[in-house]
């Protein structure tokens, strides 16, 4: 029976359906196998392709890498042939240069021979030649011998006397000539000297003004009328006695009128005294408790005055950073005087003259313009130096704060004239001594200068041949005459020299001493 009359019609539908859904199924799922075969496929072609590709470029690495090495190692290879060469050629060259040297070498050593045959043979010629001379020197002092002997029968004089009468002739004669050179020595030396030192000492006293003062132990208090002096004496002198005390100074209350005398020989104490005095009397007020008041402000202000001076003449010299203390005592110079010189204007001249010539010499010139300024620092102190006063003085400014470069010069101040000085010692030595010494700028006690001119005119007259000698120009000069039949030309000359060493060794003198030695020939006749 067939099998469609056996199964439900729905059912045969339903199941060829079903049967159509598998077939389709397994075609659609056999064309997917089928694409995905061909692209697996496609890909392993692919990856068998780059794989080829990958070898080759390896392939293709490694050979241009070998090709490079064997490259190098041809190029290093060729490198050391020719490195090899050039050695074998230095070799051969230096062999040659042995070769030629042991040739020359040969050569030499065959003239050093010759040449030794040939000083062998000199050698003995000269052995010959030193007896021949040795029997002629012989033959010489034989008849030197026999020319002396015959010379002294004929002089009649020894050998002894001959040599002493013409050392005595020539000595004269280097004497003179001595002079001579001296003379032109001197003439020469001291026209340049003159010369550089006239410009740079003008240039530098250019900037100096000065002025002389009086100086003295005494000091003056004008009154309005003689009643004060009885109320600055005070009752049983209670005032004066507490004046004296307060000022440290010594009360005349003499028959002058209208004046009161202060004596003492510290003019700063003079100073503040005058002015204390001076205040006591215009106020009226005076009593011992107003006496210690007023001379109190008054050594304040005489400070503060004393301080502005100093700073004032510290700034016009541009010398800056000094203590407190040194510009104070500065500023107190002003009141003290030497030898008619203002000791603050002397100690700024020197600075001034230090600096300009430290400037023209091309040393220290700040350092100096410090060491002139404070070169009499000390005398200004309290209580007078022990010491030297530049010495005194260099130990006041390194106590507050001087460096030795300003000290030193000053402690050059004190030293002897023949001792050894540095730079900058011997400017501001020189400095001191042309404000000392120039024109108008002190005066001296008239027994000293006196004195000082006996003593210039013995140092001459103790020479020998010396008619007179004359002390003129204020001891500037020394005018020596001598006798011309004792002292010739030539030893005037020296004679002037020894004369002028003797002043600067023995004579303490402000300049210069000038020796002038005058030789005269006159000739005397009488009409009959």
């Amino acid at each position: 029976m067939p099998l469609a009359l056996l199964i439900p019609g729905p059912f045969v539908v339903l199941l060829a359906v079903t049967v159509l859904g598998l077939v389709v199924a397994v075609v659609a799922l056999s064309l997917v196998l089928a694409r995905r075969t061909r692209q697996l496929a496609d890909h392993v072609a692919r990856l068998a392709h780059l794989e080829a590709e990958k070898d080759a470029a390896i392939r293709e690495e490694v050979e241009r890498q070998l090709a490079a090495e064997e490259k190098r190692l041809a190029e290093e290879h060729r490198r050391r042939e020719e490195k090899l060469a050039r050695r074998e050629q230095d070799v051969r060259a230096r062999q040659q240069e042995l070769a030629d040297r042991r040739v020359r070498l040969e050569e030499r050593a065959a003239a050093l021979d010759g040449r030794a045959e040939e000083l062998a043979e000199r050698a003995g010629a000269l052995d010959a030649r030193a007896s021949r001379l040795d029997e002629r020197e012989r033959e010489i002092a034989s008849a030197e011998e026999e020319i002396r002997r015959r010379l002294e029968e004929v002089a009649r004089m020894t050998t002894e006397q001959a040599r002493a009468h013409l050392l005595g002739e020539v000595e004269k004669e280097v004497q003179g000539e001595v002079a001579r050179l001296l003379q032109k020595a001197d003439e020469q030396a001291r026209a340049a000297a003159e010369e550089v030192a006239r410009e740079r000492l003008l240039a530098s006293m250019a900037t100096l003004r000065g002025s002389v003062v009086g100086e003295g132990t005494i000091t003056v208090v004008r009154l309005p009328n003689d009643e004060m002096k009885g109320r600055v004496i005070g009752r049983e002198g209670r005032n004066i006695r507490s004046l004296e005390h307060a000022l440290g100074v010594d009360l005349l209350v003499d028959d002058t009128p209208g004046a009161i005398l202060l004596s003492s020989w510290d003019p700063l104490r003079r100073t503040i005294a005058a002015r204390a005095l001076e205040k006591l009397v215009e106020d009226g007020r005076i009593h011992p408790a107003r006496i210690e008041e007023i001379v109190e402000k008054t050594r304040e202000e005489i400070d503060e005055v004393a301080r502005e001076r100093g700073e004032k003449v510290a700034y016009d010299l541009g010398v800056t950073q000094l203590h407190e203390r040194l510009v104070l005592l500065l500023g107190r110079l002003s009141f003290f005087h030497d030898h008619g010189q203002d000791l603050l204007t002397r100690s700024r001249e020197v600075a001034l003259l230090a600096g300009d010539l430290a400037a023209e010499l091309r040393v220290g010139g700040e350092a100096l313009r410090r060491a002139g300024l404070l070169h009499e620092i000390a005398r200004a102190d309290k209580d007078p130096p022990l010491a030297h006063a530049a010495i005194a003085s260099a130990d006041l400014a390194t106590r507050y704060g001087e460096p030795p470069e300003v000290t030193e010069p000053i402690r050059a101040l004190a030293q002897p004239p023949d001792a050894p000085r540095t730079p900058e010692g011997v400017v501001l030595v020189t400095a001191r001594r042309v404000v000392l010494g120039r024109p108008g700028a002190r005066r001296e006690n008239l027994a000293r200068h006196m004195e000082r001119l006996r003593q210039v005119e013995e140092i001459a007259l103790a020479r020998e041949g010396i008619e007179r000698a004359v002390a003129v120009r204020a001891g500037r000069e020394l005018r020596v005459h001598v006798r011309a039949e004792e002292v010739s030309d030539d030893e005037a000359i020296l004679l002037a020299r020894e004369i002028a060493r003797e002043i600067t060794d023995r004579v303490d003198y402000p300049d210069q001493v000038r020796v002038l030695v005058i030789r005269e020939t006159r000739a005397v006749s009488y009409a009959v």
